[in-house]
């Protein structure tokens, strides 16, 4: 890996979470940066603690820089720019599929992630402090834009709650959490299937062979043939955070619906995540992102400049502030501005 990497100037990586350590690693021997699509949380605060040494070779490190962690992530940072406290920030990301399909179980993601996602204990940052809660807890109903609308959340693992609640330590931070919300069709399919035990890494034994129930998984959802359809889904991601502004209740509301791409045949979380490690790889590059060493993506990407190069590629960002919601008076806002999506 090392001597693939040498003569780069980033490396973006796509690879499993499991396996950041290692390409941070090559990235420091290579000599060149680094940028993957988050650690969920755990592998995250890890590789945090290689801050000194990559700031040491003049080198930076973007933690977590798809859709979420990554978009979400500059969004909140924008919104608390804002802000001279925050209360809390509350990140939502859900989605529709409209393509009709025979297969039984196709993940819209490394399957990989998607059973941690389900099967490990969601952490929160609660009262200050990081909590743990039960897996998949507080299961609820969200309103979202159309074409989404109404969808099932969670509480899951993931990054943004590893460093948001660091990052705003100093702006007295109480309360983070992530909600995600799958197609509800493949939701309670991978629900059923983590509650059976396939989200586990540990063997059991199948006659006379020892066989981990997350790679019979893997390997019976390879037996059937993937649809081929153009993608056509839609994620709104949805970043609220809550605090004062000029020594007044302040609430704002970050979000971006993101429809599949016709022309690059891509879907939705495929071109939501793939197009923001693009573009800040090309930032460190071009010298637009000064900072090195570790670090988040809401301490380092500029947000606007971030924001104009999505807009380009087809991932709109809108933001609505609390006056504005109140004008517009929808019951769905009016039910989450009480501040409690649990």
């Amino acid at each position: 890996m090392v001597k693939a990497l040498t003569g780069a100037d980033a490396v973006i990586n796509s690879t499993p979470y499991q396996f950041n350590l290692d390409v941070m690693e090559a990235a420091l021997t290579a000599g060149c940066h680094y940028l993957d699509l988050g650690g969920l949380f755990h592998m995250t605060r890890r590789q945090l603690e290689l801050h000194e040494r990559f700031k040491a070779a003049g080198l930076l490190a973007v933690l977590g820089m798809g859709a979420a962690p990554g978009m979400t992530n500059v969004m909140a940072a924008h919104a608390a720019s804002e802000m001279e406290e925050i209360e809390e920030i509350i990140i939502t990301v859900g989605g529709v599929e409209f393509s009709k399909s025979n297969h039984p179980f196709l993940p819209p993601y490394s399957l990989d992630t998607i059973l941690d996602e389900y099967a490990l204990e969601p952490m929160v940052f609660e009262d200050g402090r990081f909590k743990p809660r039960a897996p998949m807890a507080a299961e609820t109903l969200v309103e979202m834009p159309w074409p989404v609308g109404k969808i099932k959340t969670f509480l899951t693992l993931h990054s943004e709650v590893a460093t948001l609640p660091v990052t705003y330590k100093s702006k007295g931070i109480k309360r983070c959490h992530y909600r995600l919300g799958l197609p509800d069709s493949f939701h309670e399919h991978a629900k059923f299937l983590v509650q059976l035990g396939f989200g586990s890494n540990e063997e059991i034994k199948v006659g006379d062979v020892l066989v981990p129930p997350r790679q019979m998984l893997a390997r019976l959802i390879q037996l059937h043939p993937e649809p081929d359809s153009e993608p056509n889904d839609c994620e709104v991601v949805r970043v609220d955070v809550r605090g004062k502004r000029d020594d007044k209740p302040a609430f704002t509301r970050m979000e971006s619906i993101v429809y599949s791409h016709p022309e690059w045949r891509v879907s939705c979380g495929a071109l939501d995540t793939g197009v923001p490690p693009s573009i800040v790889a090309q930032m460190i590059c071009l010298g637009q992102i000064e900072e090195r060493g570790v670090l988040p993506p809401e301490q380092c990407v500029p947000a606007l400049l971030f924001f104009d190069e999505l807009e380009k590629r087809q991932i709109p960002m809108r933001k609505t502030t609390q006056e504005e919601l109140s004008v517009v008076a929808q019951p769905q806002e009016q039910h989450l501005e009480m501040g409690d999506l649990v």
